[in-house]
């Protein structure tokens, strides 16, 4: 007879993983009944579970297990029977004692969680051991992977592991659902996929992991039978569908690897395809089967797109490889110890939650990294919207932002402000003889000398082709006719070497001075407009300013600028 030497309770630390001291039958006829099956243990057709399996991997057989516990004390003492997983079909506990059941239990994802006595999202079985050997007889079926990582456990023990996994729990979806809301809100947003994907990429794996750890049956759906049966297999396709998408995404293939981002729509088609023929075939254990080698082939599929990414230079992927090896290398762990292909181990069997944490830790820095690129991209781009190219002055928009506050202040202060307009002379012949490339290298010289003779407070901008601009707040006009002369003396002495050319340069200066009458920035302009006029009539390389006499005047002098020069 194949039996086992009992366990002894006295012995036992207060938790112990007994299957190695199990006797198992496996029924492939999966309708041996109780009677037949205590009758094949007594003529010894239960074979020894020496390597202590507790996973048996996708199968329609049905697992018979005993175990023989001697109580060698004069009190009972109560003990239960904890199961590390939360989704068997059934579990039926017999209790004999003397060849007779003194006790039978029926549990399992096909009862409602509502109708368990023994209220843990694991499945467990209480029982209270007399003096003597008792031999508990256990059926195990299940349509989703056998795992039977059977505890003999205390009550006290349980309780002290739920308080520890609440605290683990609370934490991880503490952390999962403050990522997934910043990650919707980042998406709404800024109308970026990869933050969309993402979103949804958590939030399967949230769901998924509510579904399997027993959550979702004990608080969420207790009384629905069918939903616990389903939820986490479509939970675990959506893990990957979406998985796949943010990959995508996420590494840019369709910068980096063109070629197979022209072909997602093809391979999102054809995965929602498969998904959809499964699970209209009804098979239970076959989706169940498929969607874990999916999830084992998702860490192949992440670092073999993520090399190639990196291979075409996207800098990203330094965060996306060792994220996508412990998140998808998690799942893949957990998805081979579940398929009994590696022997069980709480640590290893839970490899999914303690990968996605570093997977979700990781990703959470990258995807800031890359909103600080993005932020940074934006800066740039707003600066170079305001910067002159080739000078790296304020451009003209720039410069009227720029100077309006200065401009309005100084109202308010009633404190007056002046205008330097400022124009290049004979720099058509400097082009015209010398080629652009020489214009530019004058124009980059000018800007660099106009550039040490400003204070901070001071606006030089490039107003457009040769001409520069300066407002000079809290300034009165014969302080900007020094600062001009200054400046243009500056230049007159100034040499500009090009292609073994010397050339000399020089340039005309218009100053104008707001007063109390002057409201609009436009006006002054316009005013140091005509005095640059009158510096260009004058012959040039001079500074000029106007005795401000009646609008009509002005406005006559300004439309003569363009026939005269």
């Amino acid at each position: 007879m194949a039996t086992s030497k009992p366990l002894e309770l006295s012995t036992i630390s207060d938790e112990l993983l007994i299957n190695e001291q199990l006797n198992i039958l496996q029924d492939p006829s999966a309708n041996l009944s109780f009677e037949h099956a205590l009758d094949q243990y007594n003529t010894g057709k239960f074979t020894k579970n020496a390597n202590g399996k507790a996973s048996f991997g996708f199968t329609h057989d049905v697992i018979w297990a005993s175990v023989l516990i001697n109580n060698s004390s004069v009190k009972s003492i109560k003990k239960v029977l904890y199961l590390d997983s939360a989704w068997l079909d059934s579990a039926d506990f017999y209790f004999i004692r003397q060849n007779e059941v003194v006790e039978k239990a029926f549990i399992g994802d096909t009862i409602p969680f509502s109708a368990r006595k023994n209220p843990t999202r694991m499945l467990s079985q209480q029982y209270t051991f007399k003096t003597g050997t008792t031999q508990v007889l256990m059926r195990f079926e299940s349509k989703d992977p056998l795992l039977i990582p059977l505890f003999l456990s205390s009550e006290e023990v349980i309780q002290s592991n739920l308080i520890a996994s609440s605290y683990f729990y609370g934490f991880l979806y503490g952390a999962f659902f403050i990522l997934l809301v910043y990650n919707i809100a980042l998406s709404i947003s800024l109308k970026n996929s990869s933050y969309i994907y993402y979103s949804l990429y958590l939030l399967s794996f949230l769901s998924f992991n509510i579904a399997y750890t027993g959550h979702g049956f004990k608080f969420i759906w207790p009384s629905s039978v069918l939903v616990q049966q389903w939820a986490m297999i479509f939970f675990l396709y959506c893990y990957f569908i979406f998985g796949i998408a943010f990959c995508f995404e996420f590494l840019k293939l369709k910068l980096f690897l063109p070629k197979i981002y022209n072909v997602k729509k093809w391979i999102y088609a054809g995965l929602i395809a498969l998904a959809g023929t499964l699970f209209l075939s009804g098979e239970q254990l076959l989706i169940t089967k498929v969607a874990i080698i999916l999830t084992s082939f998702l860490v192949i599929i992440f670092l073999s797109l993520g090399f190639l990414a990196l291979k075409n230079g996207h800098e990203m992927v330094k965060f996306f490889i060792p994220a996508a090896f412990m998140g998808a290398g998690g799942a893949a762990i957990s998805a081979v110890t579940t398929w009994g292909y590696i022997p069980y181990n709480t640590l290893l069997f839970h490899s999914i939650e303690v990968g996605m944490l570093i997977e979700m830790s990781i990703l959470a820095l990258a995807l800031a990294f890359n909103l600080k690129e993005m932020d940074n991209a934006r800066i740039i781009a707003e600066v170079n919207a305001q910067v002159d190219y080739l000078t790296q002055l304020y451009n003209r928009r720039a410069f009227t932002d720029v100077t309006m506050p200065q401009w309005h202040l100084g109202i308010r202060e009633k404190k007056n402000s002046s205008l330097i307009l400022l124009d290049i002379d004979f720099f058509k012949k400097i082009n015209d003889d010398y080629g652009h490339a020489a214009g530019d290298e004058v124009l980059k010289g000018i800007a660099f000398t106009l550039k040490q003779k400003i204070r901070k407070s001071d606006v030089l901008a490039r107003w457009g082709g040769e001409e520069f601009i300066i407002f000079l707040p809290s300034t009165n006009k014969a302080a900007a006719i020094k600062l001009a002369n200054v400046m243009r003396k500056k230049i007159e002495k100034m040499l500009i070497l090009h292609d073994g050319n010397s050339l000399k340069i020089t340039a005309s200066f218009g100053v104008a001075e707001s007063n109390e009458r002057s409201n609009k920035l436009e006006d002054l302009i316009k005013l140091a407009d005509i005095a640059l006029y009158k510096a260009k009539n004058s012959g040039r390389n001079r500074v000029c300013d106007i005795q401000e006499t009646t609008e009509v005047k002005a406005g006559q002098e300004e439309n003569n600028i363009h026939s005269l020069r």
